[in-house]
């Protein structure tokens, strides 16, 4: 038999299995077929869970109705990203824990702690930073846990299914909350948090160690004040006092004690690793 009948006869049969299985009546055989693809190869031939489902959208009315009342299914709205969380009754169905989130499109309420009707709101005008990047982890969270169904038209996306400006803002708070959060810790590599113990009304101890602050290094360091720029509190830091200074063009051999943010401790040997303080 020549190559191409052997192609041709291939293709036939490939074909009619996929006739079959999109027959309602072979629903059950194509739904655990699917399940045996991997997941990376369904998102390529599929498209993400969010393109697959782009033109699924919800009005607030629409999403009031699945609360989980009389045993129905219970969704909930983040960001304006519909979720079905029907299988985490327990915590979300009535009364349970999470129920005023359901049917609600409650953004702020999931970083501002007010669960009254005033608070379960989509605006997010004046949050904080750590409050934009906890939004985003709540996303991220029910995208894990739960069933992405669509999105909300309202505050975030319009009748389209298109970002809103608010959106748009939303994204651009997420990332300058990514390069401030990369900004910190870089600073906490530099300049690592001491070790501290307080026995309350006898003394206080700092020190540092070689992974003091929960960051591994090769150095120890000693204890000083740091006057990180942007805040308004010290905080101890250990700070290199060998090598290149890890600012400036300086040739200090000091590492980062002349750090003109840095400050001995009263009482406290500049040199010494660990500093005990009576109260």
């Amino acid at each position: 038999m020549s190559f191409i009948k052997h192609v041709f006869i291939v293709s036939c049969v490939v074909g009619g299995v996929a006739f079959l299985l999109s027959l309602n009546v072979f629903k059950h055989q194509r739904d655990q077929f699917i399940s045996y693809i991997p997941q990376s190869i369904k998102d390529r031939i599929f498209g993400s869970p969010e393109s697959q489902f782009k033109g699924r959208l919800f009005t607030v009315e629409e999403l009031g109705k699945y609360r989980g009342n009389d045993g129905g299914d219970i969704y909930l709205a983040v960001l304006g990203q519909v979720f079905d969380v029907t299988k985490g009754r327990k915590h979300y169905g009535p009364g349970g824990t999470y129920h005023f989130f359901t049917g609600n499109a409650g953004t702020r309420a999931f970083v501002s702690g007010d669960f009254t009707k005033e608070g379960l709101k989509e605006d997010i005008t004046g949050l904080s930073l750590r409050d934009i990047q906890g939004l985003a982890g709540w996303v991220d969270f029910y995208h894990e846990q739960y069933t992405y169904l669509g999105k909300l038209i309202g505050h975030f996306y319009d009748e389209n299914g298109n970002p809103t400006e608010a959106m748009a803002e939303f994204k651009r708070k997420h990332e300058e909350a990514l390069q401030k959060q990369k900004e910190e810790n870089e600073d906490l590599r530099k300049f690592p948090p001491c070790n501290s113990e307080n026995k309350v009304g006898i003394s206080r101890r700092l020190w540092c160690t070689e992974n003091s602050g929960g960051i591994k290094r090769d150095w120890t360091g000693v204890p000083r004040q740091y006057f990180q720029p942007g805040h308004s509190q010290a905080r101890c830091a250990c700070v290199r006092d060998k090598g290149p200074p890890s600012f400036g063009t300086s040739a200090s051999n000091n590492g980062d004690l002349d750090n003109p943010n840095m400050k001995v401790y009263d009482g406290c040997e500049p040199t010494a690793t660990s500093c005990n303080f009576k109260d």
